[in-house]
């Protein structure tokens, strides 16, 4: 993986700096060096972020399967917190299901 391939998918997965240091427990900084090409991204870490893109695609294509009319998301980190990924992932998901399937988004209340 390359440091453009990297930030692309770390990117397009709305997935942030900060949320990625904490899950790889390594400073915000390192994942940015990796991001530049300052240093060689690990293979541990390119495979976790690969799996990322992957459980994505998948949730996708089980969400187009079964999508009803209305979809809901939630606003902030803190409106859900069962799986540990950003509310910023579950909205991209969302928004790519509702996308194919012509599905509306509304915010969890």
């Amino acid at each position: 993986m390359t440091p453009a391939d990297f930030k692309a998918t770390r990117e397009s997965l709305h997935l942030s700096l900060d949320w990625l240091a904490s899950r790889w427990k390594v400073h915000r900084q390192s994942v940015q060096r990796w991001e530049k090409g300052d240093r060689t991204i690990p293979d541990a870490i390119a495979q976790d972020l690969q799996a990322l893109e992957a459980q994505a695609h998948l949730i996708i294509e089980e969400g187009i399967a079964t999508a009803d009319s209305d979809l809901f998301v939630p606003r902030t980190d803190a409106a859900w917190d069962t799986d540990g990924m950003p509310a910023a992932w579950h909205r991209m998901i969302a928004k790519q299901i509702a996308a194919s399937t012509g599905a509306k988004l509304h915010y969890l209340t």
